[in-house]
């Protein structure tokens, strides 16, 4: 900032001239298949649209219509039904895979609950919201009288949508795939019955119909130019790689878990477990095991990351440095949240309702810098992780180990090279 300040600086402008004159047009395609059933693999391919076409980073995404059928006239589905209804998640490019997550499900409606309170009010298009809001989209027959659960209800009825958040869609230039040999496609499974609808009626199903490809696209010759340019050379995608390593069942009733994990890796971010109570009647519920110590030893050396061991009134500070807000879009708007404590998910609402174990072993907890994480060569000897935790009920939970390291994808004259992690 120069001498002046802010407002007296003599070159102070808020906007920028000659802004561009592109075509915008938020575009619908409806997809082949336009339906899908519990287990089954919808595939999702990106059109090639003209060669001026780019989508608009942060707009992509899978509309749905959802309708229940159930001998229970309550039956309802379960909060952030975006995330929830799909159990996995593979991207390819023509075939080539860049990121396969099992149980994402379990995965992203956690780390939704990171997002600020503010952005979660305003998710409803995702599903995310509070119950009552949810029943009157399906028709619910016990939904209490609300004029703002009624109002979202009349705005987008039994219509959700499938965030495709992919860094390549996300956090780079617009998604040109004109510009591209190669076609961008998803692959999602949609999950169980189960784990959609909450209802008495255990043979209660759910139908998906009206399954669209939505975005935002500018047509202008002169920024598709830009990228074309960009494309056409050699070109570096730079993503967060997630890998559902395991699931595995403990007892809560146990003092000691020894877990072990054989992931090379030529940047690991960090491990996160998430821990599920099967007996849980929420999609944004999770265990807190009552962890008390936990020490890590890294290709045979002991005491890494916390020399004598992590403590319970650590792991708070510890999952805050990668998972507070962190945002896709905007660095500086994440920085400024992330210093101010604006998640949904507070100290009390971790350690109670929303609890999950991160082990980070990045360089520094700054979330813009790609490659700091550590290097894992060593895949025999791997990581060995102990746990220390306050015996509970004798009852099983779920314990899925997430694996997050730095990848990038590598581009040569517009088409797919290589996938580095």
């Amino acid at each position: 900032m120069s001498a002046y300040g802010n407002k007296l600086n003599p070159y102070r402008k808020i906007r920028e001239p000659r802004g561009v004159k592109g075509i915008r047009q938020s575009v619908s395609i409806t997809n082949n298949p336009s339906t899908i059933d519990q287990n089954q693999q919808l595939l999702v391919r990106f059109p090639n649209l003209s060669n001026n076409d780019v989508i608009v980073p942060g707009t992509t995404r899978l509309a749905f219509e959802i309708e229940l059928t159930s001998t229970d006239d309550n039956a309802t589905i379960y909060q952030n039904i975006g995330r929830a209804i799909v159990k996995k998640t593979t991207i390819r490019i023509s075939g080539n895979e860049i990121m396969s997550i099992d149980d994402s499900d379990i995965y992203h409606c956690y780390v939704d609950l990171w997002k600020s309170t503010s952005e979660r009010l305003n998710m409803a298009y995702q599903g995310i919201g509070e119950t009552n809001m949810l029943k009157h989209r399906v028709g619910a027959d016990d939904k209490a009288s609300d004029t703002g659960d009624e109002a979202i209800a009349t705005a987008y009825g039994a219509r959700f949508c499938i965030p495709l958040d992919f860094e390549l869609l996300e956090t780079h230039m617009p998604f040109y795939q004109a510009g591209l040999g190669d076609r961008l496609e998803y692959e999602l499974t949609f999950n169980n019955y189960s784990n959609v609808i909450k209802s008495t009626d255990t043979s209660a199903s759910y139908t998906i119909k009206n399954i669209c490809l939505e975005f935002d696209m500018v047509t202008d010759t002169e920024l598709a130019r830009q990228i074309r340019q960009q494309v056409n050379g050699k070109m570096v995608i730079l993503y967060d790689r997630i890998l559902r390593h395991r699931k595995i069942t403990k007892n809560k009733s146990d003092t000691l878990w020894n877990i072990n994990l054989n992931v090379p890796a030529r940047s690991m971010k960090g491990i996160l477990m998430l821990f599920e109570d099967p007996e849980r009647t929420s999609t944004e519920t999770y265990y807190n095991p009552n962890i008390t110590k936990v020490e890590m030893t890294i290709e045979g050396v002991p005491n890494q990351l916390y020399s004598q061991g992590m403590k319970a009134y650590q792991q708070w500070d510890e999952i805050n440095k990668f998972f507070a807000l962190n945002s896709k879009r905007n660095k500086t708007t994440e920085e400024v949240l992330k210093d101010l404590n604006l998640s949904y998910t507070t100290l009390e609402k971790y350690l109670t309702t929303n609890y999950a174990l991160w082990l980070d072993l990045r360089s520094t907890d700054d979330n813009s810098l790609h490659g700091s994480g550590r290097r894992i060569e060593n895949a025999s000897e791997g990581i060995t992780i102990q746990i220390t935790k306050t015996a509970g009920a004798n009852k099983l939970i779920n314990v899925y180990l997430f694996v997050i390291q730095d990848a990038q994808i590598n581009f040569e004259d517009g088409r797919f090279k290589e996938v580095n992690y």
